[in-house]
């Protein structure tokens, strides 16, 4: 099966490498097996990396003498590298062939120094190959009859010996291929399909293979995170279908790119199961898509579509469960042919949706005709064996940002009109209830809330935070040596103090901002919108007016100062874990002599000035 290369944008070097490597690979040097000698190879040719994309020769059957470099190949058959035999294949011979180059390196370049690490690069061969040079085994891919283990996607470098090459400088690089079972051949053809074919330095060659792979692992890696970021937004409002449906949308195209990379191999399991969770993962996602789609435009799924969604589904679990591979080519094209139906059903879909003024269809309609004409190309590459570059990755990209432009889109709706609700809900609800909430809410010494009423406005601030992202912070304060003025000027004395310092507080923060008496001498503070520098900042100003007022009581002029623990409300975090937070910041502040403020953070304790 061909790959899919995926690339993305990153960062700005390593994207000029990458698309120099895909548009300029195969532009040295062209080969032609026409001659006895194929190529001249210089050093610049060697330091560059010398294409062995063109002609070469070939001849179907199975003799392993065809390895000898001295072998007259003059009279077999000429082919292009990469390109792939007729779909017939060559079944008399069970679907062997050879392919030989002769190179030959220039004299200033045949020497240890110039050789010592020269390797050849291979791309896509189906299904398995030897490749011998100057008549010696160098590697393999797979295995070749009897043993028949087919491996068509690996792309490897493999080190040449300074031995295959003779004293006069000729290099004979020979191939042999098994193009896999009469139904593989029957369905994708055989031989050298696509990639590199490249000889030069081996360090080189590998660091062009990993450079290569990199855009194909940042796409899946950024899809993969896409699609995590929505199945977490799902989890804080199980309301949001649509964003499951897009999560998993994403994670199986990420799971689908991974496995058209050669990062894939890093993973310690057999081949075939590697191409089990690629067929399982692009014949999956119809059955995604269409629950997406219909999920976005806000349409319910016929019947049909559903038996649709079953017949995709079922695929997928008949390649993921069937062993081998015959089950993937056999099942392909009725795979791709469903696919490009449905495909065109839902851009019908979109567009009458679109014409009938609906603003989720209009989102979407970009990205959905984008995607489907690269599945268009990318089938016709199947079918056809086109040698064209695929655009499904691109297809991918387009889908999923229109996609969840859309979704931002509906989502920013449904806020404002569900903040539009509860505003007009809380209204009617503050009116109906101030008398008893005031009862039942404010402390009747200071008039500002009490312990109940202030755990009330933190539950919907958290509930308020969960919906929109947005963080806040409580500040817990308290009275330093209170005590000493209950005892030396009376509780009558106390209490002036307190309602005097819960008129500074309330007089020095927003109107957003709640305060409330906490209990005794403590004060606690709940700040919106305000991360803990921010919260911080405002606590060391109501320190500083605190410990500036003069208080007076009974002819009297007293002072006095408060401590701050501040701590900010994480997401998932109950109002009791934030509060203790607070406290404990609080009690290192008295600690430290009183009159400060510290803030409570998740990995320990900051003093504030």
């Amino acid at each position: 099966m061909p790959k899919v290369r995926a690339l993305p944008s990153y960062a700005s070097t390593l994207l000029l490498r990458c698309l120099a490597i895909l548009l300029f690979a195969g532009q040295g040097a062209v080969v032609h097996a026409n001659d006895s000698i194929a190529a001249l190879v210089d050093e610049n040719m060697l330091r560059d990396g010398l294409s062995l994309k063109g002609e070469w020769r070939f001849q179907p059957g199975d003799d392993l003498a065809w390895a000898n470099p001295a072998l007259d190949d003059s009279s077999w058959q000429i082919r292009r590298v990469p390109g792939r035999w007729s779909r017939e294949g060559y079944p008399e011979h069970r679907h062997m062939g050879w392919y030989r180059l002769t190179l030959q390196l220039q004299p200033q370049i045949i020497d240890t120094e110039h050789v010592a690490d020269l390797a050849v690069r291979l791309g896509n061969i189906l299904s398995a190959y030897e490749v011998f040079a100057g008549g010696e085994l160098v590697g393999k891919i797979g295995r070749l009859p009897p043993l028949e283990e087919v491996l068509y996607d690996r792309q490897r470098v493999f080190s040449i010996p300074q031995t295959a090459i003779d004293e006069q400088g000729r290099l004979v690089l020979a191939l042999r291929v098994w193009g896999g079972p009469n139904g593989m051949v029957n369905a994708w053809g055989a031989g050298p399909a696509s990639g590199n074919f490249e000889l030069g330095h081996h360090s080189p060659l590998i660091l062009e293979g990993v450079v290569g792979e990199l855009p194909g692992l940042i796409f899946c890696a950024l899809i993969f995170a896409f699609g995590c970021y929505h199945l977490y937004i799902y989890t804080l409002n199980r309301g949001l279908r649509t964003y499951l449906w897009f999560g998993l949308t994403s994670l199986n195209i990420a799971l689908y790119g991974l496995m058209l990379t050669q990062w894939k191999f890093f993973w310690d399991v057999p081949f075939v199961t590697l191409k089990k969770i690629e067929f399982g993962a692009i014949y999956f996602f119809p059955a995604l898509g269409i629950q997406l789609v219909w999920s976005i435009l806000k349409l319910p799924i016929s019947p049909a579509l559903r038996v649709l969604q079953g017949a995709f589904i079922l695929l997928s679990m008949a390649v993921v469960s069937v062993p081998g591979h015959e089950i993937h080519y056999k099942t392909l094209t009725f795979e791709q042919t469903l696919a490009l139906g449905l495909m065109a059903y839902a851009a019908y879909v979109i567009l009458r949706e679109t014409r009938a003024g609906s603003p989720h269809a209009r989102g979407v309609a970009a990205g959905t005709l984008i995607f489907l004409a690269t599945c268009l190309n990318d089938i016709a590459i199947d079918l056809f064996q086109l040698d064209t570059l695929r655009l499904a990755p691109l297809g991918f990209v387009a889908i999923l940002l229109s996609m969840a432009i859309s979704m931002a889109r509906n989502y920013t709706s449904m806020h404002s009109k569900l903040e539009e609700q509860v505003a007009q809900r809380t209204a009617q609800l503050r009116e109906a209830n101030q008398k008893l909430m005031k009862a039942a809410s404010i402390d009747h010494l200071t008039g500002l809330l009490n312990r109940r009423g202030f755990t009330e406005e933190v539950a919907l601030e958290i509930s308020r935070a969960v919906r929109t992202g947005k963080s806040f912070s409580l500040v817990l304060a308290d009275v330093d040596h209170f005590k000493q003025f209950n005892d030396k000027h009376g509780h009558a004395c106390g209490d002036h103090v307190l309602r005097r310092v819960g008129v500074l507080l309330g007089e020095r923060t927003r109107d957003v901002d709640r305060v409330a008496r906490w209990g005794g001498e403590e004060f606690m503070l709940m700040l919106p919108e305000t991360d803990s520098e921010g919260a911080a900042v405002l606590a060391e100003k109501l320190r500083e007016t605190i410990a500036e007022n003069v208080f007076e009581f009974g002819g009297q002029r007293l002072s006095l100062t408060m401590t701050f623990g501040v701590a900010e409300h994480r997401q998932g975090e109950t109002l009791e874990t934030c509060v203790a937070r607070a406290d404990t910041a609080l009690y290192h502040g008295k600690e430290r002599g009183r009159n400060k403020v510290m803030i409570g953070n998740i990995k320990g304790l900051t003093l504030v000035g």
